[in-house]
């Protein structure tokens, strides 16, 4: 009998967040190659919904706590709190030999179980979403420089060498990972994936976000998803309103610790080209990846090899070019320029911003020709069964 996997995460189904979704596609990948010896702990309640029929029996869910997620000292909180209930239950779960494989949410885990791991001996696979502590530096929520950061980056060095296999989801991240674990650990590049069977490109004359904001006939350029404090929405505002060409919009959709700063800006600005449809759940992804003639994946330079915008590939599927605000060496800045599906440029300056735009706005009869590259590369590459397939060939070596 094959060795029990042991997955444990913040979030799983039927949380709609996308590393909800991926973790439960990989569960249910993991448990068709495991001979459906498999094990879940996770801090999703069902809220209704029914429980998945493949893991009856097989998931333990412990009650979530709900905090102000914009509230940086509630977070802490939060995250304190579910770190104590996950890894209390891991300690008491986890077997001899037994195959963890547990994800960077929350980052307080992380040291535990490399801790435990020294007392009962299993294997430790790490999936990396977001590299700790240095994306608090990067969001500047704490300075690199101070002695608190440097000891709790000491501590979460240590945290990921002590794993026996790491997953990285971009060519940054990889960068990044072996610098902090000094080439100790094997490390697989395994990036994220979207359902293409799921999203699809749809006409954007009848798209319903934008027909009620009246801007179907504009050249709509979309920030979807989380609007907080990396994604430079500060220079998205500054650089839209230097755009000169009037078909231009741009659009907001989802939430986050910007999201008020975004309708700040638009009542200041009454007549701008600014616009905030809300935030949406991802069953209507269809409808509002399909609000836009170009999406656009923003990230800060201090972000290189810290995160890697799922939405992307997301995007891609739904036929939509893609302008890339961010590190040049980033992964979605080389797969952008390696299959020519958009735009790539540094961020932090205003005016090279919104003169690309600019540009970009007079090249519109090449959107379509560009988005249906798009659709091509995601089936090509980062279909869910191709990635998949990956994580089935880390388990089976």
């Amino acid at each position: 009998m094959k060795k029990r996997i042991v997955i444990i995460s913040e979030y799983f189904y039927p949380n709609n967040r996308t590393d909800a979704n991926l973790l439960l596609d990989i569960s249910k990948k993991l448990y068709e190659v495991n001979d459906e010896n498999i094990q879940v702990i996770c801090t999703s309640s069902l809220n209704g919904k029914s429980e998945l029929s493949f893991l009856k029996n097989k998931i333990i869910r412990l009650k979530s706590i709900k905090l102000n997620d914009n509230n940086l000292i509630a977070r802490i909180f939060k995250f304190l709190l579910l770190t104590i209930k996950l890894s209390t239950k891991a300690i008491v779960t986890i077997k001899k030999d037994d195959r963890v494989l547990i994800t960077t949410n929350p980052a307080f885990l992380v040291p535990i179980i490399s801790l435990f791991r020294k007392f009962r001996k299993f294997e430790y696979t790490l999936l990396v979403y977001d590299v700790f502590p240095e994306n608090l530096g990067a969001a500047g929520i704490i300075s690199s420089n101070k002695l608190f950061y440097k000891i709790v980056k000491k501590i979460y060095d240590w945290s990921y060498s002590s794993a026996d296999k790491i997953v990285v989801i971009g060519r940054d991240m990889n960068d990044v990972v072996s610098s902090k674990t000094k080439n100790k650990v094997p490390i697989t590049l395994i990036e994220n994936w979207c359902d293409i069977n799921t999203i699809k490109e749809e006409d954007k004359s009848r798209n319903k976000i934008l027909n009620d904001l009246k801007i179907v006939n504009k050249k709509v350029f979309l920030f979807a998803g989380n609007l907080g404090r990396v994604q430079g929405i500060e220079t998205l505002l500054k650089a839209a309103s230097l755009v000169q060409d009037k078909e231009f919009v741009l659009l907001f959709i989802g939430d986050g610790a910007y999201k008020n700063n975004i309708l700040d800006y638009i009542k200041t600005n009454k007549a701008c080209n600014v616009f905030y449809a809300g935030n949406f759940p991802f069953s209507r992804k269809n409808e509002f990846l399909n609000a836009c003639d170009v999406a656009i994946i923003s990230l800060s330079k201090s972000m290189y090899g810290l995160g890697v915008p799922s939405k992307s590939y997301t995007n891609m599927a739904s036929s939509k070019p893609l302008l890339y605000i961010g590190d040049n060496k980033s992964e979605i800045s080389l797969l952008v320029k390696e299959h020519n599906i958009g735009w790539t440029i540094e961020p932090g300056n205003i005016e090279k911003l919104s003169a690309l735009i600019d540009k970009i706005c007079i090249e519109s009869n090449n959107f379509n020709i560009m988005g249906k590259k798009s659709r091509k590369i995601v089936e090509t590459y980062y279909s869910k069964d191709i990635i998949l397939n990956k994580y089935k060939k880390l388990y089976e070596d």
